[in-house]
């Protein structure tokens, strides 16, 4: 699905959110300590929140994705940017050392995966302590009435903008969206894993009314 996608991602997620997406993936790299050292953004996608994370910290950033198409367009994107590499891995079972990195990022892509909580897990694991995991995806608005209207976009409109702005031979899969969104556990759930992980001072930003959710948390020292 995200290998028949990859080319016209951009332009329909980006669609979908009106633009807001690119404040949104502002926002969650300005949580990064600007003095961080190697930054592992996993399920990078075409690269816009590894940009952004070399753009506003001193770090270097690794980004993998488990999708190689989806690494293919962020290389012809960004690849010739320094403090900026692109690989291919799967964030449930990540190639990497324990404690190899000052932070983990994800963004929008949590809810896609398997076992969230062994994604969550495996982005601790390769955190030096003291390190930071920052998660950015959809949530679940807390007012019932903007809910019910966002949730009618979402599940009834955005499928159909996402699949024309993709093009025929990807449209299929923004049938998928609104299913990503269902049974994701959002806000509080992400909050409550990230604690039972072992991340601590563990802070949740909500953003447009909670249709985002940022969540920021700090390996024990």
């Amino acid at each position: 699905m995200f290998s028949d996608l990859s080319r016209r991602y951009d332009l329909a997620s980006t669609a979908i959110a009106f633009g807001r997406d690119r404040g949104w993936r502002d926002f969650a790299a300005s949580k990064v300590d600007g003095a961080a050292g190697m930054i592992l953004d996993v399920c990078c996608g075409t690269g816009e929140l590894s940009r952004r994370l070399v753009e506003k910290t001193g770090g270097r950033v690794v980004a993998v994705d488990f999708c190689r198409e989806m690494v293919e367009v962020a290389r012809e994107k960004f690849g010739g940017r320094e403090r900026l590499s692109f690989g291919v891995a799967d964030i449930e079972r990540l190639p990497f050392p324990d404690e190899t990195f000052t932070c983990a990022t994800v963004g929008f892509a949590l809810r896609n995966v398997t076992d969230i909580r062994r994604a969550l897990s495996e982005m601790t694991r390769v955190v030096k302590r003291g390190g930071m995991v920052i998660v950015l995806d959809l949530g679940k608005p807390g007012s019932s009435l903007f809910r019910k209207l966002y949730y009618l976009y979402f599940y009834r409109i955005a499928p159909r903008l996402g699949g024309f702005m993709a093009g025929k031979g990807a449209a299929y899969a923004y049938r998928y969206l609104p299913s990503s969104l269902t049974d994701f556990p959002a806000q509080r759930g992400i909050e409550r894993m990230m604690r039972e992980l072992g991340l601590v001072d563990v802070r949740l930003y909500d953003l447009d009314m909670g249709i985002v959710a940022v969540h920021v948390g700090k390996k024990p020292g």
